[in-house]
């Protein structure tokens, strides 16, 4: 809710953002202040493009996966009960994580290919300077597409609660679980106010 504060904001002018983006058309009354203010503190500050998550969203309430793998629902407090769906966070991270993810999956196979035709030409070769332009966009771009492909790509998430049918967007968090316990106090204090089912859902999700 600072970003909003600190840049001044008038109400109109919220309004405005949240059409603008998309988020109003998308999920009409189902999404809180509180994903609100994260949208727009990421918008403000160059560090993410409020769209990109507006289109997960979107996707979620056709009920397509896109490139992710299907939403998942939180099994262990403090966010136990909420579900999180992901989206591709802009930056060099998240690049990074899917980075790692492709090359534990698939391996480099631009590489692999280029030894099998070594192989079969009873030859020993090495890597030729050449050659790194085409093995580093296998690696960044070529696995990105096999985890695009596979719905497997990782990224942070879009945490929603499901009531009646229906997901009600509450905020953004990442995959660091030392975060959450904030996330979780953020959702209880904004959240619940908006969405008065909401602190009965959490209640019994720490029952279960």
């Amino acid at each position: 809710m600072s970003s909003i504060k600190e840049q001044h904001l008038s109400e109109a002018e919220i309004h405005k953002f949240i059409g603008l983006i998309g988020l109003k058309r998308a999920a009409p009354g189902r999404y809180s202040a509180l994903l609100v203010a994260n949208l727009l503190g990421g918008a403000l500050s160059g560090r993410q493009n409020p769209s990109t998550i507006v289109h997960e969203i979107e996707l979620l309430e056709m009920g397509a996966l896109g490139q992710f793998k299907a939403p998942i629902q939180n099994k262990r407090p403090p966010l136990k009960g909420l579900w999180h769906k992901h989206y591709l966070q802009d930056g060099l991270a998240s690049i990074a994580m899917n980075v790692d993810k492709g090359l534990k999956r698939f391996g480099m196979p631009f590489f692999d290919q280029k030894i099998e035709e070594a192989k079969a030409a009873g030859e020993t070769r090495y890597v030729d300077p050449t050659d790194i332009p085409a093995l580093v966009d296998d690696i960044v771009s070529g696995n990105r597409q096999r985890l695009a492909e596979q719905q497997a790509l990782s990224g942070e998430w879009i945490i929603f609660a499901k009531y009646e049918g229906q997901n009600y967007y509450l905020t953004i968090a990442t995959h660091d679980k030392g975060t959450h316990q904030h996330v979780r106090e953020q959702i209880e204090q904004v959240c619940c106010v908006e969405f008065p089912f909401l602190s009965q859902l959490l209640a019994d999700a720490e029952e279960s």
